[in-house]
């Protein structure tokens, strides 16, 4: 029985996922466990393993792809196995995948058909719950005996080929006793849609890719009013909404007209293309502004002003290249951001603008800790954890928290929640590429506070690894209470590090160096004969905290607490 590849649990906040690159094509033989494709999310890049052994029948979601998480991305099973035709199968039921990677499961014959969730891209819920009016009453006479089947020979033209049709058009074919393998399909994949048997009934032709894929407008006020899937898809690819409009209302404009006004890239075969009312446009073009409207009981001069304005949005697609701002100069060249650049974007823009930031730098004389790693690291290693200096300073960031509990905590408009335990997150830096463009994650230790040295270094290393193999997932990111930055294994001295949202502050680390400190055997502000220096291996704490909730006093005591920490270690 063919196996449908799912997304695994990838925790809170996430919506959907970016096909980044598919490892395999369809046809390939896979093992279970096999790493098979890899998704990108707003905070990271994860790998999907084959649930089972078998080859690839089915890749529902091409590179550039943007998969809802309850989507089948592909199908594995045993060669020559069909798609959609589960083992022991009695012929009354078949499941088979649509385009958009949803598993659908045909209605029984026998009783009536149920709502059922529908893929991105599908008609809204609402409209499998009643018949659309007027067009579903009746077959026309205008069809001739040979195009009405019967729902025997439906069936039989149905499970005999892979038609792929959206249940909501399945449904309605089977009311009106329509064979689908006589419709033409104009969605996604020349997926067979409603639009497709409501024409086909009607006697019109089948509907373009274009008005297919095209959602209506919404009526009156609502008609600039974008759907809540246009909105986020905007939002990610920073895509202003009216400029891709050009006149059309916005709430006819899908996902995909955002995706190619961002420049994603996605295969133009598996998503109709929208250049096809271009081609539509032309014939209208070419008829002349002065020919008579046709004949018609009642005149209606806003109907033939409307039908040639209709085609004016095609322009839009020349004017794209030009959305995102003034073109490039000779020697320039834009890089798209990826989605991890949009998410840094986002989230540091939010959090400027949402706490006001201070900054209190505090140095730290390490030698303690060096001396402590020394004499622990050969130790640590017989019990296979690499001891880091990370492992001190989360421990010193712990001993802060609960020296300054409000250091730990959330700012609402009822009160400051105040966090008892200790989820520390980690900034690391992600491997930029050849134009110097990176990211930045944030995987979180959980319950810190109840893990000594061994267990912190543990921790540190294994979310390492993870993040090395990119094996982090949605869990791994979540319920950060307090953040530390160790900007320092760069060579960065001090920064001011931005507060991951909704935390009240975030600790900085630069790098450990050697620097004269001066020894006073007096007074430490007066001059003294027996002062002398000597070189400390010595590191900066920068300290942002949102002041909100933090003032000057209380984040220098946090900062105290983490100093004296690291500078007596026991």
């Amino acid at each position: 029985m063919a196996t449908e590849v799912k997304l695994p649990d990838l925790g809170e906040g996430i919506e959907d996922v970016t096909i980044s690159r598919w490892r395999v094509k369809e046809g390939d033989e896979v093992k279970a466990g096999d790493v098979i494709v890899e998704v990108a999310t707003d905070k990271v890049d994860t790998e999907i393993n084959a649930p089972a052994d078998g080859k690839v029948l089915k890749i529902n979601f091409r590179n550039g792809e943007i998969a809802p998480l309850d989507a089948a991305l592909a199908v594995i099973g045993a060669a020559g196995e069909s798609v959609g035709a589960p083992a022991g199968s009695n012929g009354a039921t078949e499941d088979k995948v649509s385009a958009q990677g949803t598993a659908v499961k045909e209605p029984d014959q026998d009783k009536p058909a149920t709502g059922k969730t529908l893929p991105i891209g599908e008609e809204a819920p609402a409209a499998e719950k009643r018949p659309a009016p007027e067009e579903a009453e009746g077959p026309p006479a205008a069809r001739s005996s040979s195009d009405i089947a019967s729902p025997v020979e439906a069936e039989s033209t149905e499970n005999g080929q892979d038609i792929k049709a959206s249940p909501v058009a399945k449904r309605l074919a089977a009311e009106k006793g329509i064979a689908l393998s006589k419709v033409t399909g104009t969605g996604p994949g020349n997926q067979i849609t409603k639009d497709d048997v409501i024409a086909y009934v009607n006697g019109g032709a089948p509907a373009t890719a274009a008005t297919a894929d095209e959602p209506a407008a919404l009526p009156g006020d609502l008609a600039d009013v974008p759907s809540l899937d246009v909105r986020r898809v905007a939002a990610l690819y920073n895509i202003n909404l009216a400029e891709i409009a050009q006149g059309r209302p916005i709430s006819a404009l899908t996902r995909y007209d955002v995706m190619r006004a961002a420049g994603v890239a996605f295969d133009e075969e598996f998503i109709a293309p929208k250049a096809a009312p271009q081609a539509a446009a032309q014939p209208a073009a070419a008829q002349p502004a002065s020919a008579p409207a046709p004949a018609a009981p009642k005149p209606e001069p806003a109907a033939p002003a409307a039908a040639p304005a209709k085609p004016a949005p095609a322009p839009a697609a020349q004017a794209v290249p030009a959305r995102s701002g003034e073109p490039t100069r000779p020697g320039e060249e834009l890089i798209k951001h990826s989605r991890m650049r949009q998410a840094i974007a986002r989230s540091t823009t939010q959090s400027l603008f949402t706490a006001p930031h201070v900054t209190t730098m505090w140095d730290v004389d390490m030698t303690t800790v060096i001396a402590n790693r020394k004499a622990q690291k050969k130790e640590f290693e017989k019990s296979g954890v690499n001891l880091t200096i990370t492992a001190y300073l989360v421990q010193a960031a712990i001993a802060g928290l609960r020296a300054v509990p409000a250091a730990n905590a959330t700012w609402t408009e009822e009160g400051v929640i105040i966090k008892r335990y200790y989820n520390i997150g980690m900034a690391a830096a992600q491997p930029m590429d050849a134009n110097g463009l990176g990211g930045l994650i944030v995987p979180v230790i959980k319950n810190a506070g109840d893990l000594n040295l061994m267990g912190t270094a543990r921790a540190v290393n294994e979310l390492a690894d993870k993040a090395r193999k990119n094996q982090l997932r949605g869990e791994d990111l979540q319920d950060g209470t307090f953040t530390l930055t160790n900007y320092g294994t760069s060579g960065s001295r001090f920064q001011t590090p931005i507060i991951v949202q909704p935390q009240v502050g975030i600790l900085g680390t630069g790098s450990i160096e050697k620097r004269p400190v001066v020894v006073s055997n007096g007074s430490p502000l007066e001059a003294n004969t027996g002062d002398y220096l000597i070189f400390k291996p010595m590191m900066t704490l920068g300290f942002s905290y949102d002041h909100r909730v933090l003032d000057g006093a209380t984040a220098d005591a946090f900062c105290a607490a983490v100093k004296n920490a690291l500078e007596n270690w026991k």
